[in-house]
């Protein structure tokens, strides 16, 4: 819209010059077929002709007004022998309308710097006299423009030959004012120029107005959605408001209409997603004890394998209620927790050391250069949480041929916490889904255990809360020799470094 307003002048502008053009030409031709009718009368009724010249009215043609406009009559040698009507020094002026007003300031104003001017599309002179009477003279009729100093047309002036019995004995000229050449035709296109632009200029206020406003109302709804979302994606409590009060119904009050009818639906089954591992947690939890306890007694009594596969079952289905509760209750404990400062780089000493001892099994290695005063705002025991999924994740994926290494690092205002493990790297394209719920790479029950996906997911969660970035990289090499393997990456935006 806003390109169809920007050319629309220009192209109204082109159509008023053209039409413009078209009446100077009407015009042209008219004053020329006046004078070529003069010249024929005077050649036909010679007698006639003088005897109305000297009454002070020459003929009775309606384009020809004697009160703005000279008639000249020149004979063989180029001599002016007789003169009759005036053209007066400055030009009259008539009261006119606004629109007209307007219309014609406009039409001058816009000439005045666009690359195309007024169209006159016969020669134009200061002095157009001798050229006129030269032309006629041999038999031409033609027609020039008189300038002024300005490089503005004054006049237009016809020239044609006077001729008796077929010779040529002189030439009769005809000079009329621009502005009574065909000022009621002009006044007309120039009250239409007017009132065009008039017209225009409602326009584009209204479509400017009309735009500012479904702007404003875009914004608005644009706003209105992300305020319902957290910075985690999750819905916040549904504030978005229906249908405002305005004075208009149209298509974007529905659709906001329809963006709070979704969000409503979209809000009610993510509630419904965080309340069914704690209902499925709840509800299986008494069968499958009351399961267990029954098995427990069959094999006091009879000794089977199928008892065992049946214990072993059960196991499984109280490992995947926990997995599945133990997101939803992070993520609550995540909501509700006040972030608070603490010293980092002591918090990692202190963890690893500890896993060191409690998993001497695990080949873990730890290097860490963050001094103990880095401060982050954040959870130490949520970020411990986290290290021990990166840390399970990393032995279950590891095949031995180096440590499990831990390095942790100040870079860029950022603590950057970096877990490798030698092994098959992941799949192209699946750097950063890994960290997606439900979303795992491992081979079905290759470890006899049951695996959802949500380890990753819940590194995620941490990261975030901490505003930090979680990713993950293959690598090809390690300590200079070739070894393909995984390293997860997490950075962390610090509060307060002292070193």
């Amino acid at each position: 819209m806003l390109l169809l307003l920007t050319i629309l002048p220009f192209l109204a502008y082109r159509f008023a010059i053209d039409l413009h053009r078209i009446m100077l030409n009407n015009q042209a031709i008219v004053q020329q077929q006046t004078v070529e009718n003069l010249a024929l009368i005077l050649e036909n009724r010679t007698d006639l002709w003088a005897l109305q010249i000297q009454s002070g009215t020459p003929t009775r043609l309606s384009h020809l007004n004697l009160a703005n406009s000279v008639l000249w009559v020149v004979n063989e040698r180029g001599q002016t022998t007789y003169v009759v009507g005036q053209l007066p020094q400055e030009s009259s002026h008539e009261k006119t309308d606004l629109f007209t007003a307007v219309g014609k300031s406009l039409i001058k104003t816009l000439a005045t710097f666009l690359p195309y001017s007024l169209p006159y599309p016969y020669p134009q002179s200061e002095m157009p006299e001798r050229n006129l009477i030269n032309q006629s003279l041999k038999g031409s009729t033609i027609q020039q423009y008189r300038m002024d100093k300005s490089q503005q047309p004054v006049s237009l002036m016809s020239a044609t030959p006077l001729m008796v019995k077929e010779q040529i004995i002189g030439a009769l000229i005809l000079e009329q004012r621009m502005e009574t050449l065909f000022s009621k035709s002009l006044n007309y296109f120039y009250r239409l120029i007017g009132i065009g632009a008039a017209i225009f200029l409602i326009v584009i206020i209204g479509a400017i107005i009309h735009t500012a406003s479904l702007s404003n109302r875009i914004m608005r709804l644009d706003n209105d959605v992300k305020k319902t979302f957290n910075a985690q994606g999750r819905l916040t409590d549904l504030g978005f408001p229906d249908k405002i009060n305005r004075f208009y119904q149209d298509e974007l009050s529905d659709l906001r209409h329809h963006i709070h009818e979704m969000l409503k639906q979209l809000g009610a089954y993510e509630r419904y997603l965080k309340q069914l591992p704690k209902t499925l947690r709840h509800e299986l939890h008494n069968p499958l004890n009351r399961l267990a306890m029954s098995l427990s007694l069959l094999e006091k009594e009879t000794q089977h394998t199928q008892l065992d596969y049946a214990q072993h079952a059960v196991a499984q289905l109280k490992q995947i209620i926990a997995s599945l509760s133990e997101a939803t209750s992070i993520e609550d404990s995540l909501n509700l927790q006040a972030p608070e400062a603490f010293p980092i780089g002591k918090m990692l000493n202190h963890y690893m050391k500890n896993n060191i001892d409690l998993h001497p099994d695990w080949n873990l290695a730890f290097k860490n250069s963050v001094p103990e005063t880095t401060l982050i705002l954040g959870d130490g025991f949520m970020l411990e949480q986290m290290l021990d999924k990166l840390l399970s994740n990393a032995k279950d994926f590891s095949d031995g041929n180096m440590p499990i290494t831990v390095q942790a690092q100040v870079k860029s205002q950022k603590v950057k916490i970096m877990v490798e493990n030698s092994g098959r790297h992941l799949p192209a394209g699946h750097e950063q889904q890994i960290f997606d719920g439900m979303t795992s790479i491992r081979h079905l029950n290759q470890d006899e255990q049951t695996h959802l996906g949500l380890g990753l997911y819940i590194v995620k969660l941490i990261t975030d809360f901490h505003r930090g970035k979680a990713y993950a990289e293959n690598f090809e090499e390690y300590q200079g020799r070739e070894l393909q393997g995984v390293r997860f990456i997490v950075e962390l935006p610090i509060l307060k470094s002292e070193i």
